[in-house]
């Protein structure tokens, strides 16, 4: 297979401080081979962010696996964080070959499978074409979809899950105030049937006027309850606290996960992140009605995402 064969593909250079980033890493690895991928792995990545800023796409570097020391080492990794819409997997090929490796550990908690060709003799790379997900660890390239439609694909996924899951806060106002159940016909429970007091307190001190609900969220093997708590301020304004913490039996939250807010376009505004001592995490955000933002919840390379809207 040539390296002009795909009418669709998307030449871009491949920069100098994209080949310097590679060969850091690389030189960073315990063996040859390993420094092979993990360079190849970074200049795909790196150029397949090259294209999402010019296509205006919002991209986080570091929060990848990709970037970790440490993940990077373990693990044949090359995703990509897109804020507000999930992981982007950008698997390399050099120049002749016919299909791209795709290793299992990646197959979960990812949006799309870009295929970059690396040709570092040219210094150039060519953004091939994408699949929305993977189930074999030998992708043919004959199956690629072009890089117009994953624009498309990640326009949809940043818009939908928006449309199918938008938690509305003030209808838990709403309906708190007619006595009513709604918010746990939605998925919600009331905080006590999924915590006990001794887990919430003194970690959580409920105001006498608001709403709040827990949620289960489950990351791989771990699990943890997203708490929120919903105030109506007297000057029209909504506060909202949000706490993430341990299931039962768990004193504390599993290190390294972490809890973000995202704004309407997907760009974090607040963090938090915890290191293996804490039995909770709170995030604090105040809204008008009709905002919207998301709470993303990540751990590894798993990740969960709440819409909400005030």
């Amino acid at each position: 297979m040539t390296h002009g064969t795909y009418e669709f593909a998307l030449t871009l250079p491949i920069t100098q401080g994209a080949r310097r980033t590679a060969q850091t890493f690389a030189s960073q690895q315990p063996t040859a081979t390993k420094a092979e991928q993990v360079r190849l792995n970074t200049l795909a990545v790196l150029v397949t962010q090259d294209y999402l800023q010019l296509m205006e796409i919002p991209t986080d570097l570091p929060a990848g696996d990709s970037w970790n020391p440490i993940m990077r080492t373990c693990m044949d990794v090359a995703d990509l964080e897109l804020p507000g819409v999930g992981r982007l997997e950008c698997r390399p090929v050099k120049p002749n070959e016919e299909r791209c490796q795709v290793p299992a550990e990646t197959w979960e908690d990812r949006v799309g499978y870009v295929v970059v060709q690396v040709d570092e003799a040219s210094q150039e790379a060519q953004i091939l074409g994408f699949v929305p997900e993977a189930q074999d660890e030998e992708l043919p390239l004959t199956e690629l979809r072009s890089p117009e439609e994953l624009l498309d694909h990640l326009y949809e996924l940043r818009v939908a899950p928006v449309e199918r899951t938008l938690t509305n806060l003030s209808t838990w106002l709403q309906n708190a105030l007619r006595g009513g159940q709604q918010a746990i016909a939605e998925g919600w429970q009331a905080v006590e049937q999924v915590l006990t007091p001794a887990e919430l307190s003194p970690a959580y001190a409920f105001r006498r006027s608001s709403v709040r609900q827990a949620k289960p969220i489950t990351l791989g093997s771990d699990r943890v309850v997203l708490v929120v708590d919903v105030q109506a301020e007297t000057d029209g304004q909504t506060e909202i606290r949000l706490q993430l913490h341990p299931v039962a039996a768990q004193p504390n939250l599993p290190p390294g996960v972490q809890m973000a807010v995202l704004d309407e376009t997907g760009t974090e505004v607040i963090d938090a992140e915890a290191t293996g001592n804490e039995d909770f995490l709170e995030l604090q955000i105040d809204g008008a009605s009709g905002e919207a933002f998301n709470v993303q919840i990540r751990l590894s390379a798993f990740q969960h995402t709440q819409a909400f809207v005030i």
